[in-house]
């Protein structure tokens, strides 16, 4: 479940990262009680919220084990850290919010649970700047340097050199240079025997092969290394810059590199995005079933023939068709007048859209213009074939028609809403939606989901792109 090996070193940082957390909670809990509203601070309620501090230190723990890439080390930057902390803040209050709901803890103050994860961020990205400068400090004193060997293709050995060459403050040194070429076979030997040589005669903490594998020197080099306990780091080729994460794991013995697309893909990320999705939805549904009921009563006086929901097969994630769920707001015929109006379409691309359409019903244009038609799909959301926030989900004929570009919004479960949601919907052309798409699974983040759905609620009420 947990990314990668940890060491002892590993297990500290982790460690530090949730005192930090937690001495944020307990500074914020302060800070509430004594100065900003003491009139409440009662034995009880001071001994609850300690009592829930333990809950805290159990759930920051989990997020920063979760999130877990060795972080804290030489060869990450500070940002890198940052953006992981980050997230591990998120989900922390996301758990609690979680516990706070089911135990109905409503003594819990919101601002405490508002500022507790600001605090808990600004308290750990202040423990690593300080570790950062400390280390960079005591670096570029000349102690503290990790030797480098770099091996690999000759412009690959000389960007990476280089690159360690610009950073002093990582307290690394490129001790020596081997460079090969791809099919060089007695240089290759040749560079073996060099390593071999190195390991005897001189200081060295850590072989980088900047190169894809190849018999003659890749694994020999890396056996060589292992056998005498050095660190072995892998300068990943133009195929491993086109992922943003990479995760290794055992496969029944065999070891499988896991290269994402996005990340979106990520396992501890979609897990929190299932997680939020189940959350809300459900909470969704409670809150506007009363609007739900009231809909389906006014259709059937209206049309008591007529049917409540409109079923239509839509495309899911990586093509997976399921039956999306809308209220009807057309006639009953609206897919054999669909032909007669193709005329009208005044969206480009394979999407079929036309002002003022005639197939829709009088209660449909108001449900169309308040988007209350989409509220069944809560039930999609809640049961995994939708999220709240993604691409829009698309007609399989509408599919058929993408090129390979646009087949990458396929890769994540349809949503709700989205940028294009919240961008002016009908508004845009076909183009422009795609994009907004494809940036959208790029980029993607707890933080832009929540504020994805934050921004959806005024658009709605704006009516801004719905037809």
């Amino acid at each position: 479940m947990f990314r990668g090996r940890t060491n002892r070193w590993d297990e500290l940082a982790v460690f530090v990262d949730t005192a930090a957390a937690y001495v944020a909670y307990l500074f914020v809990v302060h800070a509430y009680l004594s100065w900003f509203n003491p009139a409440v601070a009662t034995v009880r309620l001071v001994s609850w919220y300690f009592s829930f501090s333990v809950l805290v230190l159990g759930v920051s723990w989990f997020a920063l084990k979760l999130n877990f890439r060795g972080y804290s080390r030489r060869w990450n930057q500070l940002p890198a850290e940052m953006g992981m902390l980050a997230v591990s803040c998120i989900e922390t209050a996301i758990a609690m919010a979680l516990v706070i709901f089911v135990f109905k803890a409503t003594w819990f103050s919101r601002a405490i649970f508002l500022l507790f994860p600001v605090a808990a961020f600004l308290a750990q990205t202040v423990v690593h700047s300080v570790i950062k400068l400390s280390l960079g400090h005591f670096r570029l004193s000349g102690r503290d340097q990790r030797r480098l060997v770099v091996v690999g293709y000759p412009r690959r050995v000389k960007i990476f050199s280089e690159t360690v060459a610009n950073v002093p403050e990582a307290g690394m040194q490129v001790v020596d240079e081997l460079p090969v070429e791809l099919g060089e076979s007695d240089k290759a030997r040749a560079a073996v025997e060099r390593l071999h040589q190195l390991f005897a005669s001189t200081v060295v903490d850590t072989v980088v092969i900047a190169m894809p594998a190849q018999e003659d020197l890749f694994m020999p080099a890396i056996q060589m290394a292992r056998q005498q306990g050095k660190e072995v780091r892998l300068v990943l080729d133009e195929m491993g810059a086109l992922a943003h994460r990479s995760r290794l794991y055992d496969f029944y013995g065999n070891s499988v590199l896991v290269v994402d697309s996005s990340r979106a893909h990520q396992t501890s990320r979609s897990l929190v995005k299932r997680t939020l999705d189940i959350i809300v939805s459900l909470v969704a549904i409670i809150l506007t079933s009363p609007v739900m009921l009231a809909v389906m009563l006014a259709m059937k006086i209206d049309d008591p023939k007529g049917s409540i929901f409109f079923v239509q097969r839509r495309v899911g994630l990586n093509g997976r068709e399921f039956p999306c769920l809308k209220f009807r707001t057309m006639v009953p015929n609206a897919e054999e007048l669909k032909r007669q109006l193709a005329h009208l379409n005044v969206m480009s691309g394979p999407v079929f859209k036309i002002p003022d359409d005639p197939r829709v019903t009088r209660i449909g244009k108001f449900l169309r213009k308040t988007s209350i038609d989409e509220l069944p799909q809560l039930f999609n959301v809640l049961v995994g074939h939708m999220s709240m926030v993604g691409p829009r989900p698309a007609l399989p004929s509408e599919v058929e028609l993408y090129g390979p570009d646009y087949r990458k919004r396929l890769s994540v479960r349809p949503g709700i809403t989205c940028l294009w949601q919240i961008s002016g919907r009908n508004d845009i052309d076909f183009q422009d939606w795609m994009r907004l798409d494809m940036e959208y699974i790029d980029s993607w983040s707890l933080f832009l989901d929540l504020k994805i759905m934050a921004k959806t609620i005024p658009a709605v009420f704006q009516q801004r792109g719905a037809h």
